[in-house]
């Protein structure tokens, strides 16, 4: 790459060891805390442009297929997600103030709103219109310290396969802790690269997707950014995949990978 590369976005050391290039990109890994991110300057991302209509409209076969063409699904899977979280899920209230942070087109918040006051902010000006517009839902467009809510204001906060897209993710964690109310609790979902399945796939593994994704978090790294930003951990849970091929894709092979902590993707419940 040209240039050094960016100190981590974790924790702050400079001069990470390179991993491996992907799609143009320079993946680098941090000597202090191990996160795996985008050694360029997110400064040159045109975030809006990758964003765009296309990013959820199928034009990216490496993020969505169709992401607004799946509504039905999408929702449905929301209204699934919700029932786990409101009932299994650690200390989540069950109504109350929710906020939704890189809500995308509001499907998760179009089901919340049936038991929350809800609260959406997302980046991308296109997605973000088609909530308000289609959905009829408060949506600021515009990335959360934009937003300026008060202090204090929300039972829960999620985040829902964001914190792995903004180019700081500290600041995003410690600004979601300033707004959320003292017994709240903050749900992420992100993928792990620490897993098996990620590490054994590396370069090619699903989720290694930049521009798109910009750091790579293990189950440590995610621990260090919430503990930087005045979290703590107070549950976390496998989801995802654990490998390729239609025997660890069936419902059973999912539910057992899942149980046994082995998906690549984690879920993580934080709280001040």
């Amino acid at each position: 790459m040209n240039g050094a590369a960016r100190a981590c976005p974790v924790c702050g050391t400079a001069g990470p060891a390179p991993l491996f290039e992907k799609d143009g990109y320079h993946l680098v890994r941090c000597a202090t805390c191990t996160a795996v991110y985008v050694g360029e300057d997110p400064g040159t991302i045109d975030f809006q442009a990758l964003y765009g209509p296309s990013y959820y409209t199928g034009g990216h076969d490496v993020v969505f297929a169709d992401y607004t063409g799946q509504e039905a699904a999408r929702r449905a899977h929301a209204r699934r997600k919700l029932w786990l979280l409101r009932h299994l899920a650690p200390r989540v209230a069950r109504q109350g103030r929710w906020l939704d942070v890189g809500c995308a087109a509001g499907f998760f918040l179009a089901e919340a709103k049936a038991h929350y006051d809800v609260q959406g902010v997302e980046l991308s000006e296109w997605s973000s219109a088609y909530a308000r517009e289609r959905l009829g839902l408060p949506v600021i467009t515009g990335t959360l310290q934009q937003a300026a809510l008060p202090s204090d204001r929300f039972d829960v906060i999620s985040l829902w396969d964001v914190i792995e897209h903004v180019p700081e993710p500290v600041p995003l964690l410690a600004e979601a802790a300033r707004v959320l109310k003292p017994q709240g609790r903050l749900v992420l979902t992100t993928g792990d690269w620490g897993s098996a399945y990620a590490q054994r796939r590396g370069a090619d593994w699903h989720l290694l997707t930049p521009p798109w994704h910009l750091t790579m978090f293990s189950r440590a790294t995610l621990a260090e950014a919430a503990r930087r930003a005045g979290l703590r951990v107070v549950g976390w849970r496998s989801e995802g995949v654990a490998g390729d091929g239609p025997l660890w894709r069936n419902k059973a092979s999912l539910l057992v990978s899942r149980l046994l902590g082995r998906g690549d993707i984690v879920r993580l419940t934080l709280a001040k």
